[in-house]
């Protein structure tokens, strides 16, 4: 691990407090690269992991290395993994490009992927942590436990390829996303050697990414019954027959997963919060347990179009991280979980270019900084991606930086009879009431939010919804970040509603923002509540509305306390809705 001089954790912790204006971003100027030929291994690591180092689980991976590199010619090194459900070969294309970039690179299934044995334990450190650490040995020089064949009885040679910071202390960052984003955060957590991560499109919480409860008073709230049912079914059979008769202990207790997996499963089809002890070990999986333990320079990048891991995921950590003096930049790019591909010149997953995708060179030139020793930018502390302005060829115009997060100002409605009003003006007397908020059966209908870019409208039933619009904007208003919606209500008892932010067009067609939803439990009657709303990136045109509708069900959601009726009224302590709106 490279140790940071002094003048550089000076200037990460000065970034805090910065107060440079927000700018338009230009394309990063990169270092001169050179390019490769490169030749592709594969490996099989007998990894031992577990709290009490007990259990044994073969890792299999590929390992890029660039022509004419040795022992007296060596060169940095980048670990990488795959999303749920994928492999070693997902990150093919990009290894190849950082490989010809001059990268030694090692691309490995995660545990229970892939070819990898072992149980699904969602980027557990005690197990993901801990199998990438021994590959961080592997990249040093140590090749115990690492085998040419998948049978394991022939050794590999000793790696000798990589720079070396001191003995067994490989130049090595980590570069993941989604769940190898996670796994590249419980990396360094567990081992001091790893020198960067760039984390891309992860969570924070795990239980508060699979089940949120947006007013912050429960642990959980409704669970994301798409993206649950699919990580249940999918890891169970993921393994196939090969993988368990491989590995026969997959099918003990909870098949191929972590046995919390399924207690909090049954949980939540039960509609119960699941146990203390399940919450805890959905907590000990994510960053949000470990980030302490977190001190090298890191990297988030996470997406507007994605009802998975939000962008306020990211924002956890990156607060997180900052408020400790750990260097930390963030980007909000366009793409995400619900669509994963990138805007024109912004960035391919399967084939990250510097030269012609805006992101694709503020990674590359994070990563040359840190491993490679180059002189280039250190790039912004925050960007975000504005899909409403027009560009040719790279994305870097629909960029803007900025040294501070959270940006823009609040700007205040209030709820009145049907309306969002700038003025606290009641319009009269009126009330809104949803029946049934939290009911076991939908109300509201229409695509799940993964397919929220589709244009197909959702249609509630009488009675099961209330929204508020602004009048027609006399000018654009530019939203970055998480509105906000305080209420309230008369609720006959405990009831889960889902509020979501629409743009409104002249036509009166009505759009969810990337179809994102905060499910919010409601407890007591007139009990002033706030719910925070998943952030956004988002202009409201000239001539729309700004609407807020809140509803008693979503296609994407199923549990939650309920039914009972909420009731909106003039009469309510406070009714009122905020964004954070940009200059």
């Amino acid at each position: 691990m490279k140790r940071l001089a002094p003048a550089v954790v000076a200037a990460t912790t000065a970034l805090i407090v910065a107060s440079t204006p927000a700018h338009a971003a230009d394309l990063p100027v990169l270092a001169p690269q050179s390019f490769g030929d490169f030749s592709v291994q594969t490996r099989y690591f007998d990894v031992v992991v577990g709290p009490e180092r007990d259990r044994h689980c073969t890792v299999v991976g590929d390992i890029y290395v660039p022509d004419g590199l040795g022992p007296d010619n060596r060169a940095p090194a980048i670990l990488t993994s795959n999303g749920f459900g994928g492999s070693k070969d997902d990150q093919a294309g990009a290894a190849a490009r950082f490989a010809t970039h001059g990268y030694v690179v090692l691309s490995y299934s995660a545990l229970g992927f892939g070819g990898s044995t072992c149980k699904i334990y969602f980027a557990d450190p005690d197990y993901d942590g801990i199998a990438a650490s021994s590959l961080i040995g592997y990249l040093a020089g140590n090749n115990g436990g690492v085998f040419t064949d998948p049978a394991r009885t022939t050794a590999a040679p000793a790696l000798d390829v990589v720079r070396l910071d001191g003995p067994g202390d490989p130049r090595v960052g980590y570069l993941g996303g989604s769940y190898a984003g996670a796994t590249g955060l419980a990396a360094a957590s567990m081992d001091s050697r790893l020198d960067t991560v760039a984390s891309m499109i992860t969570w924070n919480d795990l239980s508060r990414s699979l089940a949120p409860e947006a007013t912050g008073r429960r642990p959980v709230g409704p669970v994301k019954s798409i993206f649950g049912s699919a990580f249940l079914t999918a890891g169970a059979v993921l393994a196939g027959p090969s993988g368990y008769a491989v590995d026969p202990a997959r099918a003990e207790g909870c098949p191929n997963y972590a046995q919390w997996v399924c207690d909090a499963a049954l949980a939540f089809a039960a509609n119960r919060e699941p146990a203390p002890e399940t919450l805890a070990a959905m907590r000990h999986v994510s960053p949000v347990d470990y980030l302490h333990r977190v001190n090298v320079p890191v990297l988030l990048t996470q997406g507007q179009k994605d009802s998975l891991f939000g962008l306020d995921e990211a924002a956890a950590t990156y607060e997180t991280l900052r408020s400790r003096g750990v260097e930390t930049s963030m980007i909000w790019h366009s793409w995400g979980h619900n669509d994963r591909k990138g805007a024109p010149g912004e960035f391919d997953i399967k084939a990250p270019d510097p030269f012609t995708q805006h992101e694709a060179a503020l990674v590359g030139n994070w990563l040359d900084r840190l491993l490679k020793d180059r002189d280039v930018d250190r790039g912004p502390a925050f960007t975000y991606f504005r899909d409403w302005v027009p560009y040719t060829g790279v994305a870097s115009p629909a960029y803007v930086e900025s040294d501070l997060f959270p940006v823009g100002a609040r700007r205040t409605f209030f709820l009145s009879n049907g309306s969002l009003s700038v003025g606290d003006s009641t319009n009269g007397a009126w009330t809104q009431t949803i029946r049934g908020a939290g009911a076991s059966m939908p109300t509201t209908f229409g695509l799940p939010n993964l397919a929220a870019e589709l244009p197909v409208p959702r249609v509630s039933l009488p009675g099961s919804v209330a929204t508020w619009t602004t009048a027609p904007l006399a000018e654009s208003v530019d939203v970055v970040g998480s509105p906000e919606l305080s209420i309230s209500p008369t609720v006959s008892g405990p009831a889960t509603v889902f509020v979501t932010v629409l743009d409104v067009a002249p036509n009166g067609a009505r759009s969810p923002i990337h179809g994102l939803v905060a499910p919010a439990v409601l407890t007591g009657s007139s009990d002033p509540v706030t719910i925070s709303l998943p952030s956004i990136v988002h202009r409201f045109d000239r001539g729309h509305r700004i609407g807020v509708v809140i509803t008693a069900s979503d296609p994407s959601f199923a549990g939650g306390p309920g039914p009972a009726d909420v009731t909106f009224s003039s009469t309510d302590p406070i009714s009122q809705f905020s964004l954070p709106v940009t200059p």
